[in-house]
């Protein structure tokens, strides 16, 4: 199985990664580096830029009967969702979607930023303030929706991962279908690999943030928070999902339209070279 690990920016999706790696590492299945040309070259775990039918096919064929993690911050391209569907029905993949309090996300990446400048390192470097993250969250959030909506996906919150592993540990065996060490996932995930952490704080916002800050994101991040954050609202994701397929098959009929006039056209060209 390829367990893909998408995760918005900063939502402690390395930590949800890596302890899905934990829990397959104790069971058993090897997480050592894919083949360079199926992940980033040079990144230090299994990392994918882009998800399409190809490059899927390509990580199953080489994980075999392997349960392999996957990290990624790449969206889902419309014809690729009912793919992703289809392969997480078979039991062939799953995807894990790691989410956090959006606010809190642009405290992450203003922290970040500020620490980049300082190392003069270029990643992260472009977020100056907490207006500067904005953006980036919104088309994270985008991406995440359209993951969450897969049919089949699991949605992990950075606050049951981060300070409940147990009960994010619950939901992936149930998930995945497995019974792992829980005590060597823990101590793998928080302790021995790379994660990432900046300050690893719950409620930071509504400490940190002004009041008038705290009130523009909550303004600026609404949909989110009232479907995803703090209830979830499964028509908000079935939404998506409908207008994907529903974008998918209409682009099937245009081209099922096309390909039938193109091979009349080729029908006629040889009963006129006849």
């Amino acid at each position: 199985m390829l367990v893909l690990c998408y995760g918005i920016t900063k939502s402690g999706s390395t930590l949800a990664f890596e302890l899905v790696k934990g829990m397959l590492k104790s069971i058993g299945h090897e997480q050592g580096r894919l083949s360079e040309g199926l992940v980033k070259p040079g990144h230090a775990i299994n990392f994918v830029q882009q998800v399409d039918r190809k490059k899927l096919d390509d990580l199953l064929h080489l994980v075999g009967n392997r349960s392999v993690a996957v990290k990624t911050h790449a969206g889902v391209r419309d014809h690729v969702f009912p793919y992703l569907e289809e392969l997480q029905e078979k039991r062939l993949v799953q995807i894990v979607a790691s989410y956090r309090d959006p606010r809190e996300i642009c405290l992450s990446l203003a922290d970040a930023g500020a620490h980049a400048r300082t190392h003069n390192r270029t990643a992260f470097s472009e977020f100056t303030d907490i207006k500067s993250a904005v953006p980036g969250v919104l088309r994270q959030i985008a991406k995440f929706r359209r993951w969450g909506a897969v049919r089949g996906a699991l949605r992990l919150d950075y606050d049951v991962v981060a300070f409940s592993p147990d009960a994010a540990i619950d939901r992936i065996e149930e998930r995945l279908g497995i019974a792992c060490d829980r005590a060597y996932a823990k101590r793998y995930a928080f302790d021995e690999a790379f994660t990432q952490k900046n300050k690893a704080m719950r409620y930071r916002a509504k400490e940190e943030l002004s009041k008038e800050q705290y009130a523009a994101l909550t303004a600026t991040f609404a949909d989110f928070l009232e479907n995803a954050y703090e209830r979830v609202n499964e028509s908000w994701f079935a939404k998506v999902r409908e207008d994907i397929l529903a974008t998918v098959k209409a682009d099937m009929r245009i081209r099922t339209k096309k390909g039938g006039v193109r091979s009349r056209r080729r029908s006629r060209k040889r009963v006129s070279n006849d």
